[in-house]
């Protein structure tokens, strides 16, 4: 399983891990330098003391070492030594706790170059020894015989101590280090589990949200700054969701109201036929083939609407001339149109532009039928084509007194009808208007309502783009 909590533990573990190793060597590598180097400026020290003791006088090197001063350097575990070197190689002086041994050299003759180095002591002990070649003071300086010849001086220090404790501090360091790594095994994961307790929390609210509980909102109240963006989002997508759904329950329940009707007069006329099959009209048939097509035609526009929405409907797109094509469909509106007394004017630019043309023409043709079934007798519709750089636009505009502002974007709803502003809509499935933003959509045009103070509602169908040639047409139908 891939878990997130087992990645961050394991790699907070494992940094947290390389960071303090690397701490420690640090703090090991700074003291165990600092601890060589006090020993080492130590080891200067005695040597220095030993060269300030050394003279020379009448070609002889003297000492003025005293039995205090040569104390420090005997005992029964001598832990210092010294030994004087002529520039020939001959021992000139060594230290009482060397006895009758001499400490190992390295051979440096040079004043400039001193050197530090580890050797193993005449008691078999490890130690380090500092070795450099220095010329010993006159007795006398102002009246010196001649330049006094260089000797060289090894002093040595047991460093047993100083192993001691350098494995001691290295010890100490290890052991911290070890422990520190259980306490980040333990401590890492606790830490992670707070401070990921508001995700699992807000895992619990995710998860008690289903279908019935859409309206719930995530709370943001204590949630960390970087988990609201996604709690804002989980609201908006909850929104939707639940928008979608009431829209998906309002749907199956417009549809169940829209064949219920149909169905139970289908029943109707079967059960009569069956049971006074000699009384049987004329006219039934007739009506039951006007119920099927009613049922047929819910179905298909359910059908195209369902495509649509799921990006599966063929476009066909062409170039098509438009003023005709407007034309063409509002013919078989105008006998409607002319029985209802309604003032109907065309104004039309030519124009071409790229549309689906069978789509188009039923775009226009579900505007058209809204327009005549629902405008009230003797009043205007006016319709008008426009052809602009940026495009073609088709306006309808009728009066709509009964709808409010609320309403307009509703028309676009499947379904949706409101009877007062729709009296004479009863061949109407409710979904002519959400099949033409449908199409429109596909064909990558727009369709939008608006309803101005006057109460006129304005269907606008525009294709931005649209390849367009000017000029215009005019025309009243009364």
């Amino acid at each position: 399983m891939n878990s997130l909590r087992r990645q961050l533990t394991r790699r907070l573990v494992f940094t947290l891990a390389l960071l303090v190793g690397a701490g420690l060597m640090a703090i090991h590598f700074g003291i165990r330098t600092a601890l060589v180097d006090a020993f080492d400026a130590s080891l200067r020290a005695q040597a220095l003391a030993v060269n300030a003791l050394t003279e020379w006088e009448e070609e002889e090197v003297r000492f003025d070492f005293s039995d205090d001063f040569l104390r420090g350097y005997g005992g029964e575990h001598p832990r210092n030594y010294f030994e004087l070197w002529s520039a020939a190689g001959t021992p000139i002086r060594r230290s009482p706790s060397l006895g009758g041994t001499d400490l190992a050299r390295q051979a440096v003759n040079l004043k400039e170059n001193p050197k530090l180095w580890n050797l193993t002591l005449p008691n078999g002990q490890a130690g380090r020894a500092f070795e450099f070649a220095f010329v010993p003071q006159p007795t006398d300086e102002k009246n010196p015989s001649h330049p006094p010849a260089p000797v060289t001086l090894v002093a040595a220090a047991d460093g047993g101590e100083l192993d001691e404790t350098l494995n001691g501090l290295l010890a100490t360091v290890a052991g911290g280090g070890g422990l520190l790594l259980v306490a980040l095994f333990f401590a890492v994961p606790r830490v992670l589990r707070r401070g990921l307790a508001p995700l699992d929390r807000y895992g619990v609210q995710v998860a008690a949200i289903d279908a019935s509980s859409l309206a719930a909102r995530l709370s943001n109240e204590g949630l960390p700054t970087e988990l609201q963006p996604i709690c804002a989002r989980l609201n908006g997508l909850l929104s939707r969701l639940e928008t979608s759904f009431e829209r998906e329950r309002r749907f199956s329940a417009d549809l169940d109201h829209e064949l219920r009707t149909p169905i139970a007069e289908l029943r109707s006329q079967a059960e009569c036929a069956l049971q006074w099959p000699e009384s049987r009209e004329p006219t039934a048939d007739l009506d039951t083939l006007a119920i099927a097509r009613q049922m047929e035609a819910l179905v298909t526009q359910m059908l195209a609407l369902a495509r649509g929405e799921h990006a599966q409907l063929a476009v066909n797109r062409e170039i098509v001339a438009l003023e005709p094509l407007v034309r063409e469909t509002w013919r078989p509106f105008a006998v409607r149109a002319a029985t209802q007394k309604l003032v109907v004017s065309l104004d039309l630019a030519p124009a071409t532009a790229a549309a689906d043309p069978a789509l188009l023409r039923s775009i226009l043709a579900n505007l058209f039928d809204n327009a005549v079934d629902y405008t009230a007798p003797g009043s205007e519709v006016c319709i008008t084509l426009e052809s602009t750089a940026a495009g073609a636009t088709f306006r309808i505009v009728n009066p709509a007194d009964n709808l409010a502002p609320a309403d307009v974007e509703r028309l676009f709803d499947r379904f949706w009808r409101k009877e007062s502003a729709r009296s004479g809509g009863g061949q109407h499935t409710g979904l002519g208007l959400a099949l033409a933003r449908t199409f429109a959509t596909a064909m990558g045009w727009t369709l939008r309502a608006e309803l101005d103070a006057s109460r006129r509602l304005t269907f606008t169908l525009a294709n931005a783009g649209s390849r367009t040639t000017a000029g215009s047409l005019s025309n009243e139908w009364r």
